[in-house]
């Protein structure tokens, strides 16, 4: 059985008591044993072994009921976890499904996703902030934004390459095309509990390297949106019974959370982070302003979306504007 005993809780970093989710940060020991030493391991998280401690790092907790779970979620839910049931791990990032009572290994009353090492980065990402809504022009994208992106070491979303390349969570894959162009591949969100079809959350990455977000979209792009959207609406009816094609909705979220473009497929009626108006923009509506409006539409256009005040892109569009002035 694993346990939580070696986490030690630092703060809680955000909570929504809409979606029950708890996000807490803590620490554990960076430990060493006769054979190897373990770091930016969640071994580190559920070790139980005598070990000698060298160090602690952050750690990041995210905790979401499953349906229909009954406990609270006060800070030390930690200390009432009894077991954890690894559901997989992909570079730093690691799922996991939570029993607090035993026995109950078939249903369980949390998933939870260990971020280890959390870096500050991460830490700001999933600390309660407060959003605005902010207008990014095109001339801010290209002088501001654009080579914040392109600066970005490949390593942030290199558990996005493992996914593509087949090196991790390939049990987990739907559905993969090939086609250097045009293919991309689907696999179950993390945060999605795998059996509610309200809630069903899907994610479709692009084989494509060369597109980060939506603002690079243009015509010679939508054989790959086409065919995303197509195959997608053929895959979830036949591999989810009870999901029809009218229930499904696709959407790009801007800015994105990594810069390598992926669609999320979720359930119609299924209320997901970032499904709103102001960071989701439809499939379907992206796939009509390029062909029936204008070609170079997202390089042009102007957009507004809703942003923490900790976010890297919310300094930039604010930092430009401060210069203008």
């Amino acid at each position: 059985m694993h346990s939580l005993s070696h986490f030690v809780f630092t703060r809680v970093l955000n909570e929504d008591p809409i979606l029950k989710t708890l996000t807490l940060l803590g620490t554990v020991p960076v430990t060493t044993n006769a054979d190897t030493t373990t770091k930016g391991d969640v071994a580190a998280v559920v070790t139980t072994t005598d070990e000698k401690t060298k160090e602690v790092q952050p750690v990041i907790l995210l905790i979401e009921k499953t349906h229909f779970a009954t406990q609270s979620m006060e800070s030390d839910i930690t200390r009432r976890i009894t077991e954890l049931l690894s559901t997989g791990s992909n570079d730093i990032y690691h799922w996991w499904n939570a029993i607090i009572l035993e026995g109950k290994a078939h249903d369980p009353d949390l998933k939870m996703t260990v971020i280890s090492p959390a870096t500050e980065a991460h830490i700001s990402k999933y600390s309660r902030q407060e959003r605005k809504m902010i207008t990014e022009t095109a001339e801010i994208y290209h002088k501001a934004i654009l080579p914040w992106i392109e600066s970005q070491p490949k390593s942030r979303i290199q558990w996005v390459y493992n996914i593509l390349e087949g090196l991790k969570e390939q049990d987990n894959v739907l559905l993969r095309d090939n086609d250097p162009d045009t293919g991309f591949l689907v696999l179950p969100d993390s945060k999605w509990d795998k059996r509610t079809l309200s809630s069903l959350y899907l994610l479709a990455i692009s084989m494509r390297s060369d597109i980060r977000t939506l603002r690079d979209l243009k015509t010679e792009h939508l054989p790959m949106l086409k065919n995303l959207r197509d195959k997608i609406m053929t895959l979830v009816p036949v591999r989810f019974s009870g999901v029809a094609p009218d229930e499904i909705r696709m959407f790009v979220h801007y800015h994105p959370s990594y810069y390598h473009f992926h669609v999320h497929v979720t359930h119609v009626s299924a209320q997901v982070p970032g499904s709103t108006v102001g960071q989701s923009h439809l499939l379907d509506t992206i796939i009509d302003n390029i062909e029936n409006i204008d070609p170079d539409y997202y390089r042009k256009a102007s957009i507004r979306f809703a942003l923490g005040v900790n976010h890297p892109v919310y300094n930039l569009i604010q930092g430009f504007q401060s210069g203008l002035q």
